[in-house]
């Protein structure tokens, strides 16, 4: 760059076209981000052990702002809360504990939440069809905590995915 007028003016264009995909790599870099939990969600509660309910819908909810860009990762359904932090001593660890690094944290240690029946072996709940079925809880598959483990073991991969091109 040359300290002439137009050479000034190109420059501020070139810089201001860059801020521009700057902030258009960031959405992209948060998406992808959050797109890599889905899967990881999906397959855990899949294969969760019990007899919570397993329908659940995950999408994205992302948010600009300026220069800010923030992707959130909501997941909706019944029996998530009993798949990510386990129900019931049958699928996990002993009563007032928890197998989910946060469970301890948040309050959701195992029979410490719903009727307290988590530490027994088994109960009985009446479903909306107005059965009583016997119920040996859910085993904490942790969907959520893990999309976050791998969310962040993903991190650097894919910021060089959307930033070097």
């Amino acid at each position: 760059m040359s300290l002439s007028q137009s050479s000034i003016r190109q420059a501020i264009d070139e810089l201001n076209q860059y801020k521009e995909r700057l902030k258009s790599k960031n959405d992209l870099f948060v998406r992808r981000l959050a797109e890599v939990g889905i899967p990881v969600i999906d397959q855990r509660i899949s294969a969760a052990k019990g007899d919570s309910d397993k329908n659940h819908n995950t999408y994205i909810k992302l948010n600009s702002f300026g220069e800010y860009s923030q992707a959130e990762l909501i997941v909706e359904g019944r029996g998530c809360l009993w798949i990510e932090f386990g129900s019931g001593i049958f699928y996990n660890t002993p009563a007032g504990t928890s197998p989910h690094p946060k469970g301890e944290e948040f309050g959701y240690t195992i029979g410490s939440y719903g009727k307290g029946h988590g530490k027994e072996e088994f109960w009985y709940y009446q479903a909306d069809t107005g059965e009583y079925v016997r119920s040996y809880g859910t085993q904490a598959a942790m969907p959520v905590y893990s999309a976050s483990v791998e969310i962040r073991a993903r991190i650097q991969e894919i910021a060089r995915e959307v930033f070097s091109s």
